[in-house]
């Protein structure tokens, strides 16, 4: 039977009828449904009960195809059931920065889940300019809980290796590797581009030998580090704010991959969230310095805070448990050292995964707001040039650029020395 989106009336019937939500919300006749339309893979309703709105709840559901693309692209509606139990998954590990889950509906392919009504999406929250004061601490916390519990080094080898099983949509995944690491870097039909992008900028990414074998090796460690659960498509618009909470949400490209794919996602969207504030921090006259180095302070204390309480949870988990990586005494040079030559090398992941979503989301498919929303063409294609240079080096030069503040000083050179580009 071909698939058909719920109606208004559709939906609040079917919400009346499962006990555990009509409980949450209330009679169906007092529902008040709103498709939002925003979604690129799916369909993603707001339910609220009319006489008293703080009763409501989010409702997706997953079609057989991509939502973005249309029918053309068809995919298989199982993704809903990978992001219901990696939602699960991360709300286990995290709770208060992940949204739950009231019902799932295997044969309908849809979700019930928390409606985050007082918070808005992140990206838009940086659009205007806005600062969220507990953001960095909220993310790098996400961050170190859901990465470290679900890698080798907290689960037993068996365990990791059935839920890496589990958890692998071979539909989405290859949605990535392709539009992350292999169409951005030839020349493809679904890429998009800039009109007033340098043709020369866009030849360098298809020739430029440095950069394509960066990039190749960073589809490699894509395709083949099994490390832990990730969210898999962790940017701005997947995370919900207000000045005291943080959630993220939209887990359906979850899979077992390596650490710094998260991580690199994340900075690569206040990456280029801070070159396109050269534009948007103008409007009315204004300067945007300030909040561009709010930007880049975010990114710092991510992985900082990211880092030093990964490194708590190993530590506490080792002595807790009594099962060290690297035998011997409980804080031997040997272990040590390893933890920090591991975190190095996670680093050098993480913006190497940051260099190709950057690339991506200038020229594939799938742009972000902040540059797309730049009306003046020759300005948008300066803020897109200074976002390919930054992506190239930090794919090229992962391994020299040793600390994260490397990176911050990496944007503002970048940024001065094109200045009048």
């Amino acid at each position: 039977m071909e698939f058909e989106a719920f109606t208004a009336q559709e939906l609040a019937a079917y919400l009346g009828g499962v006990p555990d939500v009509r409980a949450l919300l209330g009679d169906p006749e007092d529902l008040e449904v709103a498709e939002v339309g925003d979604g690129n893979l799916n369909y993603v309703y707001f339910v609220t009960n009319a006489k008293t709105p703080r009763r409501s709840v989010v409702v997706k559901q997953a079609p057989p195809f991509l939502r973005l693309v249309g029918k053309a692209w068809p995919l298989s509606c199982q993704r809903m059931e990978h992001e219901v139990a990696a939602l699960r998954r991360f709300g286990a590990l995290c709770p208060q920065h992940v949204p739950k889950v009231y019902h799932a509906d295997s044969k309908r392919f849809l979700m019930v889940m928390q409606h985050l009504a007082s918070h808005r999406i992140l990206r838009q929250g940086l659009i205007d300019g806005a600062m969220y004061p507990c953001l960095a601490d909220h993310l790098s916390s996400y961050l170190a809980h859901t990465l470290f519990y679900g890698s080798d080094l907290f689960l037993a080898p068996d365990i990791k290796k059935q839920a890496a099983s589990a958890a692998v949509n071979s539909e989405l995944c290859k949605i990535t590797e392709d539009l992350v690491f292999t169409f951005p870097f030839e020349d493809h039909p679904s890429n998009m581009y800039s009109p007033a992008l340098p043709k020369a900028a866009i030849e360098r990414l298809r020739t430029h030998e440095p950069l394509r074998i960066a990039a190749a090796d960073m589809k490699w460690a894509f395709m083949n580090h099994a490390e832990t659960l990730l969210h898999g498509d962790l940017h701005t618009g997947s995370i919900m704010v207000n000045e005291s909470e943080t959630f993220v949400i939209d887990p359906e490209f979850a899979f077992y991959g390596p650490m710094g794919f998260d991580v690199g996602a994340l900075l690569a969207n206040l990456l280029l969230a801070y070159f396109s504030r050269d534009w948007h921090g103008r409007i009315d006259g204004r300067d945007p310095v300030a909040y561009q180095e709010w930007l880049l302070e975010q990114m710092t204390r991510i992985w900082t805070g990211f880092s030093a309480q990964f490194l708590e949870l190993w530590r506490d988990h080792e002595s807790r448990s009594k099962r060290r990586f690297i035998g011997g005494e409980a804080e031997s040079r040997a272990l040590s050292a390893y933890r920090a030559h591991f975190m190095r090398r996670l680093l050098a992941d993480t913006l190497g995964f940051a260099g190709c979503k950057m690339i991506r989301r200038i020229v594939g498919m799938a742009k972000v707001a902040e540059i797309m929303r730049i009306p003046d063409a020759q300005a948008r294609a300066r803020i897109e040039v200074r976002s390919l240079r930054c992506a190239e080096t930090l794919l090229v030069e992962r391994g020299t650029l040793g600390d994260i503040e490397d990176v911050a000083m990496l944007a503002r050179d970048i940024q001065r020395d094109t200045a009048t580009l």
